[in-house]
């Protein structure tokens, strides 16, 4: 039975204990205050201290209320849980890539980079993290000869080729009453037609496309034509999807230029085709070279517009071979040396997405903590064609990595707190292999050698594509074709490019002996730095890459005789 009156709920030690308890609690909620407080204006007084003694946590979560006040931009900021500010830069947790809207979009740069940045110098990681941009990924900024590095001829070679553009606009009007007080009109173009069907006279990949197009213009250069450029639309997309063009306008249309020129009763016109598609080192000389060393380009063809297909160079050759041409270029400042890459860099520039990923890996290579050794492996055609009976392996191709360990032990100074490997390859299975070292200690020990504590193995997670897939199914049996559109193939086509470009970027390189790694070489503008192992795996193993007797044997002099030439 309930009584009506009211009932004690405990005895006088029950309330007295949760009073205590309150209190306790009340007292906690004070200190935490106070040390939130005093944790604050710390982080203002003495934000390095703080940090050492949190730990090195350069990846953590932070407060967003600094970020920029658009819902966009506090979205991303969000996403990306870093930090910019005037004083502390810290890089999120994941990076990431902002493209602009209709141009091609990489992916984000995979967490190797991250991983290494782990390693390197505080002073390096705040300069890497300052190329960070909390909103658009990294910075797309690729400076180009800002000292002069690549010379003085831009500007007048800018303005001849406006003056060469004016020209055209005339002949096209049939004004040619105009020319009386000009110069002749010259132009020469590099042209990448259709795959063909019954034969193998496809462009190349794209060392052997760049290696003709790059040389094209620097025919263009010496003889002060015009340059022009062009892929065929689907072999495999536009030029100008895969470029910007940051100094000259190389647009035309074959047809139109053709039309045009092909004629033989006004001396203000004319047309001639040259091809040294798959030409031998001999063969070319004779094209090229026909009088010798005192060879005068002007007159290797004299017609007005000069239509060239070509997958071969001859830019390191000509300043080998050539008794007039390396002075003429030493005076705008080309040389063997910085030629091929310069050239490159002045016509073709990676389009906006495509440089923020590129920087993303150029910056950590090019810190002074870090020695950065790229490796190249290419394997063959099937593993790009059929990826499902891909059976490359660390343990088929550990000779490349023994040659990075001994160039790294030989290459190695006091600055250089971290090797960073970079792979590229056309094998995702063994670009898998490789970047699981980084994770792998077992791994790491068998392939790294003495130094694996200090390395860490950086790779893209770009697609793998054959930039002439027609090509190589004409004697490959695709099990799993692939279509062939601009669709599916502008992002193959971009990671070449850019896999390609950042190879060039390393301090040094070992690399297979055909021409993808010989381009970077080139481009890099950095002589001796590149060890081509022999076709042999059986003398490549034999190699010490740690002789630096090696550097010189394979020296732009050897690799312009080599593949798709020089």
């Amino acid at each position: 039975m309930v009584s009506g009156t009211y009932q004690r709920v405990g005895t006088n030690n029950e309330l007295n204990g949760l009073l205590f308890k309150y209190k306790l609690a009340k007292a906690l909620t004070l200190l935490s205050l106070m040390a939130v407080i005093v944790m604050a204006l710390a982080s203002i007084v003495f934000p390095d201290k703080l940090q050492k003694f949190f730990g090195d946590n350069r990846n953590a979560v932070i407060d967003h209320s600094t970020s920029s006040s658009t819902e966009e931009d506090n979205k991303v900021a969000v996403e990306t849980d870093g930090v910019k500010t005037d004083t502390e830069c810290r890089l999120p947790s994941k990076l990431f890539i902002k493209s602009e809207k209709g141009l091609y979009s990489p992916p984000d740069p995979h967490p190797s980079v991250l991983k290494a940045l782990q390693f390197v110098t505080e002073e390096d990681y705040n300069a890497y993290c300052q190329n960070w941009d909390p909103l658009k990924g990294f910075t797309d900024v690729i400076p180009y000869n800002t000292r002069e590095e690549c010379g003085n001829w831009q500007k007048k070679y800018q303005e001849l080729h406006e003056q060469r553009l004016e020209q055209l606009e005339r002949l096209k009007a049939g004004d040619f009453e105009s020319f009386s007080h000009d110069d002749k009109p010259l132009y020469v173009s590099y042209l990448c037609k259709e795959v063909p069907t019954n034969s193998n006279r496809g462009c190349g990949g794209l060392a052997d496309r760049m290696s003709g197009m790059i040389s094209t213009f620097f025919y263009a250069l010496i003889t002060r034509r015009a340059y022009f450029a062009h892929w065929a639309d689907e072999n495999p997309i536009p030029l100008e999807i895969l470029f910007e063009q940051p100094h000259v306008n190389w647009t035309y249309d074959p047809n139109e230029m053709r039309s045009l020129f092909n004629t033989e009763d006004n001396e203000l016109l004319g047309y001639q085709q040259v091809d040294t598609l798959n030409q031998k080192y001999d063969g070319l000389g004779t094209i090229m070279f026909p009088d010798g060393p005192s060879q005068d380009f002007n007159d290797l063809w004299n017609a007005s517009y000069v239509e060239i297909r070509s997958n071969r160079a001859y830019i390191i050759r000509t300043f080998d071979f050539s008794s007039r041409y390396p002075q003429e270029m030493k005076k705008i400042g080309l040389t063997k040396e910085n030629a091929f890459g310069c050239l490159a860099d002045f016509l073709f520039r990676p389009t906006i997405g495509a440089r923020r990923y590129l920087n993303t890996y150029r910056e950590l290579f090019s810190l002074k903590s870090v020695l950065s050794i790229g490796i190249q492996i290419r394997t063959d055609d099937k593993a790009l064609a059929n990826p499902q009976h891909d059976d490359n392996t660390l343990e088929k191709w550990f000779y490349y990595f023994k040659c990075a360990n001994e160039l790294a032990m030989a290459k190695r100074e006091p600055h250089h707190k971290r090797i960073v490997y970079f792979l590229v390859t056309d094998s995702h299975k063994l670009r898998e292999e490789f970047e699981a070292m980084n994770d792998d200690h077992a791994l790491r020990s068998k392939y790294l050698g003495q130094a694996s504590d200090a390395t860490s193995l950086v790779v893209t997670n770009l697609p793998l594509e054959h930039i002439e897939p027609d090509q190589v199914a004409k004697y490959i049996n695709v099990e799993i074709p692939v279509e062939v559109s601009r669709e599916r193939m502008t992002p193959g086509v971009n990671s070449a490019l850019i896999e390609n470009w950042l190879l060039s970027y390393t301090d040094y390189r070992v690399i297979s002996p055909q021409g993808y790694g010989k381009l970077a070489a080139f481009h890099s503008r950095n002589d001796r730095a590149t060890v081509s192992l022999p076709r042999s795996s059986h003398r490549a193993k034999s190699l010490n890459c740690a002789d630096p007797k090696l550097l010189d044997i394979y020296d732009y002099d050897w690799l312009s005789h080599q593949w798709s030439l020089g």
